[in-house]
């Protein structure tokens, strides 16, 4: 069996609460986003509820401490399988003392993913791509909290329970880089079909509001973007 390579990781999650609000902040942040050397790619996400706290949310990418990384080539083909396998993200010393330290950043701690599916890069596979996204508040932050993440968060609700035709491709364990973060942490499922069996997406989601697992949200995408010498047609 070949060795899967691990990146460290960071994301940044820039939370909207109105158009008004997005048309204000929104290409700014983006902007600034594209003009930092690890930037990998973003995704603004839009709520598919009418009276969502947060009507969108900016998910983007970044590579944390590397030096000298490259750019993971963009995969041609995607395997289909019923697989899921664990990432584990192990930020090293080396690379803790060169992370991004500043609000609205969150590592990577370990993500869930279907056998064939590349832990870069994260460009919606298709034009039905859905994700849902809970958001935790935490008075405390301990390492056997983290380790059981998969249970309290409900991500093994969603991994046994996720309706087989939105075709769950990852869940993601993110944890605030500052402790001022308004989210303690943060779990990112992404659906490759989501859009497709809208109705399906729509009740599971309202099954997940009612175990009240955090801060429950249904997002499609609504743009993607990546840094400037990497553009696409998309």
């Amino acid at each position: 069996m070949s060795s899967i390579p691990l990146y460290n990781v960071q994301a940044r999650f820039k939370f909207y609460t109105s158009e008004d609000n997005l048309s204000k902040e929104w290409k700014s942040s983006a902007k600034s986003n594209t003009h930092q050397t690890t930037f990998l790619e973003g995704i603004l996400l839009k709520s598919l509820e009418k009276n969502a706290q947060f009507s969108y949310v900016d998910y983007s990418v970044f590579f944390s401490g590397i030096k000298d990384f490259k750019r993971p080539a963009q995969p041609r083909n995607h395997v289909q399988s019923d697989v899921l396998r664990v990432h584990n993200h192990k930020f090293s010393i080396d690379v803790l003392g060169n992370r991004i330290l500043q609000p609205e950043f969150y590592d990577e701690i370990e993500c869930i993913v279907r056998d064939g599916v590349k832990q870069l890069p994260r460009t919606p596979v298709s034009k039905d791509s859905l994700y849902f996204l809970t958001s935790f508040h935490a008075l405390e932050r301990t390492q056997s909290m983290e380790e059981i993440w998969s249970t309290w968060s409900g991500a093994k609700f969603i991994l046994w329970n996720c309706p087989r035709v939105l075709n769950l491709r990852r869940i993601t364990f993110l944890k605030a880089t500052m402790r001022s973060e308004n989210f303690a942490y943060l779990i990112l499922c992404e659906c490759e079909n989501g859009m497709e069996h809208l109705s399906v997406a729509m009740d599971f989601y309202e099954t997940l509001k009612t175990r009240r697992c955090g801060l429950v949200g249904l997002y499609k995408v609504e743009r993607y973007y990546i840094p400037p010498h990497h553009k696409t047609d998309k």
